[in-house]
């Protein structure tokens, strides 16, 4: 029933999903706000709310504070029916979720990317959880509203491929079309976008300030952001995320993967620290032990307390500081959220980080900016997915 009233476009079906739409979005809303919202007959609001009922779309959440009367009913989205699903595609994982309609996290299950998962491989893999899901939470095909994708890119988005992403561990990741991948097994509408910007909507969503803009960063092998204005994404066609790893921050200086000298993410990434910590042991002989080659030995050596580590990884958050501060000055966004794996590590790290942005940020940004960790860790890629996916119908 929803997925039909969700592919519904005449005009007359418009404005009750914008009301649907308006109860999603408040969480629970009593008639009187409709009407102040809506500007329409009693009548015409009162029948649209017994239809959205009766059709199991809404129900009664309870009652909202007396003006002097009588409480007012208040009204939320019935959450179970329909359910979504998001998943992430990274370099280093896949990641399945399944979610209600208010987005709450229903099961979620995930693979390490290997050197045998080819596209094939993978995206076997994540139907076959997806059907394991189905079958655990007994939910049925014509109940999935639409599958969300945020996935290392670059990305023809509009196509629906994944082009070329770099640094991946398995073969054959290039021009993969994951969105028709996914279609052909459930007749549900499939979105694909990079995991930075639908880990971005994630917390934008959760975040409740509708009218605000976020500048999403994730450091890791590489660096992703995205940018999100009052529900709007950045303008980026070419779904590369990862460009912003590429800003110049030393124009003569370290050599990065693009053939460009000096760019944030060879500074920054996770495979940058592990050069310059090998370099900088080889040439002191700092005793640091046998070459760094995973991030789990770097942070046991941070652990450890190898000052040789800290140094350099504390030297890599400030670059990785200047460089979101040139993107806060252009982008003027009300909060940086900041996702990875340092970040909720090494608290050092992500102090730093702060510390520059702060520093570097131009005035009018200093006097409002927050920054903060991510609120939804590794699952915000895959939840904001989901959220993408079920946007789309509104938009």
């Amino acid at each position: 029933m929803l997925r039909e009233f969700l592919n519904n476009t005449s005009s007359r079906n418009e404005l009750k999903k914008s009301v649907y739409r308006f109860i999603h979005q408040r969480g629970h809303v009593s008639k009187v706000e409709l009407l102040e919202n809506y500007q329409i007959p009693q009548t015409t609001m009162t029948r649209m709310i017994d239809d959205l009922e009766e059709n199991g779309l809404i129900r009664k959440f309870g009652f909202g504070e007396s003006a002097g009367g009588r409480p007012p009913v208040l009204y939320e989205i019935t959450p179970d029916a329909g359910y979504l699903l998001g998943v992430e595609i990274s370099r280093t994982h896949v990641k399945v979720i399944l979610t209600d309609l208010q987005f709450q996290l229903i099961d979620q299950q995930g693979f390490i990317i290997t050197q045998e998962h080819t596209p094939d491989v993978t995206v076997s893999d994540i139907l076959s959880i997806i059907r394991a899901f189905q079958k655990k939470h007994e939910k049925a095909d014509d109940a999935l509203i639409g599958i969300g994708v945020g996935a290392v890119g670059p990305l023809n988005r509009e196509k629906g491929v994944i082009l070329n992403p770099e640094l991946f561990p398995a073969e054959g990741w290039e021009n993969v079309p994951v969105v028709s991948m996914l279609e052909e097994a459930f007749a549900v509408p499939v979105i694909l976008n990079n995991g930075a910007n639908t880990a971005g909507l994630a917390e934008y969503h959760f975040r409740a300030v509708f009218d605000e803009s976020i500048l999403y960063c994730i450091s890791g092998y590489g660096i992703r952001c995205g940018f999100i204005n009052n529900g709007v994404f950045l303008n980026n066609k070419e779904g590369d995320v990862s460009s912003y790893g590429h800003i110049i921050i030393d124009v003569d200086g370290r050599a990065c993967t693009c053939g460009k000298k000096g760019c944030l993410a060879a500074y920054t990434s996770i495979n940058a620290l592990f050069a310059m910590i090998n370099e900088t042991a080889q040439t002191e002989a700092a005793g640091s032990g046998s070459d760094l080659e995973t991030a789990e030995e770097l942070l046991r050596r941070l652990d450890r307390g190898d000052a040789v580590v800290r140094d350099i990884v504390l030297t890599s958050a400030y670059h990785f500081g200047i460089g979101v501060a040139n993107m806060v000055n252009i982008l003027h966004p009300e909060a940086v959220i900041l996702h990875g794996l340092l970040i909720y590590h090494y608290e050092a790290y992500f102090d730093e980080i702060v510390r520059v942005i702060k520093e570097h940020a131009a005035i009018a940004n200093q006097r409002h900016i927050e920054i903060k960790k991510g609120s939804l860790g590794e699952e915000a890629a895959a939840v904001g997915a989901a959220i993408e996916v079920f946007y789309n119908f509104f938009e």
